[in-house]
């Protein structure tokens, strides 16, 4: 009887995680740029000792969390400062807290003419920051950001967005909606190999299918309501013996 209550209580906790991580994902099927997680369950080789010494079957699982890189759709919007990465690589921004590395390319420009997000990072470039003069004469058919990342002012070039990648993309830790940030050093991407292309005028959606989510959420909640009904009947069941014994 202890072992089924421990059995239904295994089986709830990644549950439990899964429904927290599915409804983040849903809450965010229209951020642009962001990444769905996703949940890991591995049932540990030592499973078995850790229940014959009374741990429980809990301790037996591995529940990790991990982010999912996959790329999203790109949505034209015809913006001059919204631009896609079509391949591999992040922006790296210059934020308050540090260096923080994101896939939404929705900038606009400050008072001051550096370019930056709706929470005001500075985007970075090759060279620092990238700071557009005379920003309040300009038209919007003067700026142009080739597939290479050069921002054009007419004919004259202010400088390069900076793309970079890392190694071990699972070392990178998301640390608010669609920004990460990471211990480990970037490597610069080239775009002369034609893995990565900067599209101007688009955006890239969330890669969350919100349908498949949503079913996702729904079988879980199930699962999880059965395994509850499952503690109460074992735990009824468990109270009655008890009394019996008692007489």
């Amino acid at each position: 009887m202890i072992k089924g209550i421990y059995s239904s209580g295994s089986g709830m906790q990644p549950r439990l995680m899964r429904l927290d991580v599915i409804a983040n994902n849903v809450a965010n099927a229209d951020t642009t740029g962001y990444k769905k997680d996703s949940v890991f369950v591995q049932i540990m080789k030592d499973a078995g000792v850790a229940q014959s010494t009374g741990a429980g079957e809990l301790a037996g699982l591995d529940v990790k969390e991990f982010t999912d890189f996959g790329e999203g759709s790109l949505r034209p919007t015809n913006g001059p400062l919204d631009v896609a990465i079509q391949g591999e690589g992040f922006f790296v921004l210059d934020t308050p807290d540090g260096t923080r590395y994101t896939r939404n390319g929705n900038f606009r420009i400050a008072d001051n003419g550096d370019v930056v997000n709706s929470s005001s990072d500075h985007l970075m470039g090759t060279g620092g920051k990238i700071t557009i003069p005379s920003a309040e004469k300009m038209q919007q058919n003067d700026l142009t950001i080739t597939k290479g990342g050069e921002i054009f002012m007419g004919q004259t070039m202010l400088g390069k967005i900076r793309l970079v990648t890392f190694s071990d993309m699972q070392k990178l830790m998301k640390t608010a909606g669609t920004m990460f940030k990471s211990e480990e050093s970037p490597k610069d991407v080239s775009v002369s190999d034609e893995k990565t292309t900067v599209r101007q005028g688009y955006l890239e959606e969330s890669n969350v299918e919100a349908l498949t989510e949503m079913v996702q959420l729904v079988e879980l909640s199930r699962g999880f309501e059965t395994d509850q009904r499952t503690m109460r009947y074992q735990d009824s069941t468990l109270e009655k013996a008890m009394e019996v014994g008692r007489v």
